[in-house]
């Protein structure tokens, strides 16, 4: 992860002041009680493209003592902004804490997590003004890669991270790139992830935004929050549709949070997010002019 860097030049600040004013102006009609925004973004966005096209939300990933720096000079950089962020904290594979019996390792997690313990203090205004909307912790428990198909982490065990991580940092979401139905399951969670792809989508769901519908009631049924992601890199789809799709999954009152796998190009063969977000052509700009509309939700009585 590299360190945020100043956007620099007037255009910068004015660029800032702006976005300082808008959040200003959601928070204000919050308190209101009539309208506030869900953040909308991509995973793993750099600092310098955190606010393209008016996104508003990030998934980020940190390590070690100095990823727990980073991340609270990446919060700070956030705040300036008006963006929030989940956090994943540690690996996002559950097979770095598994033993040959395939249980997690607390000791071994609890190591991980103390660079981040041990700024509880500084993280806590960052929690409390919602700058860090949540943290992730592991990918995909309910189907860890690198496991026989099947295979799933005790959410018993995973409950008891959870509980680590409320212990030291207070009251903050907590959730894994997983399911409702399997984070119901775990104490302590606070959201629950889907991923959804045009060409794979599970039996019995004709698009993403179906997909997402369903799971979002569901996860609202277990009292946990939602975060909606649709994948940019392994989905054969041409960009004014994926955006249509993305905005059209922004709308769902379901969703608490949008987001996308993933910003950079990786080793994958189809386009990114980040791609597909700065495509010139006329449709897909005017899709995803929409979505920060599309965001919006009336929280009146």
């Amino acid at each position: 992860m590299t360190p945020p860097r100043p956007m620099g030049r007037a255009w910068g600040s004015a660029c800032r002041l702006g976005i300082a004013w808008a959040l200003t102006a959601v928070l204000f009609l919050t308190a209101l009680g009539e309208e506030t925004a869900i953040p909308w973004g991509s995973m793993y966005t750099p600092n310098d493209h955190l606010i393209d096209e008016g996104m508003t939300g990030a998934v980020k990933a940190y390590r070690g003592s100095r990823g727990a720096e980073t991340l609270l000079a990446d919060l700070a950089f956030a705040r300036e902004l008006g963006v929030r962020l989940i956090v994943t904290l540690g690996s996002v594979s559950p097979v770095t804490y598994l033993d040959d019996t395939n249980h997690l390792r607390l000791d071994r997690i609890r190591e991980e997590l103390e660079p981040f313990f041990a700024v509880a203090g500084q993280l806590a205004p960052f929690i409390e003004d919602g700058t860090m909307w949540g943290i992730r912790f592991l990918d995909e428990p309910h189907n860890p890669a690198g496991l026989p198909r099947g295979s799933e982490v005790d959410p018993a065990e995973l409950s008891a991270v959870f509980k680590q991580l409320h212990d030291a940092l207070g009251d903050v979401l907590v959730g894994s790139t997983a399911p409702p139905a399997y984070m119901a399951l775990v104490a302590d969670a606070g959201f629950a992830c889907g991923q959804a792809v045009h060409t794979r989508l599970p039996p019995g769901f004709a698009d993403p935004v179906e997909f997402h519908r369903q799971q979002s009631a569901l996860a609202h049924d277990h009292g946990l929050r939602y975060v909606a992601s649709l994948n940019a890199n392994t989905d054969a789809i041409d960009n004014a549709t994926f955006f249509r799709t993305y905005r059209t999954m922004c709308a769902i009152e379901t969703v608490d949070f949008a987001t996308a796998w993933q910003w950079p190009q990786g080793h994958h063969p189809l386009p990114s997010f980040g791609d597909r977000l700065h495509d010139p052509d006329p449709t897909v700009q005017a899709e995803i002019a929409a979505i920060p509309a599309a965001c919006r939700r009336d929280t009146r009585p």
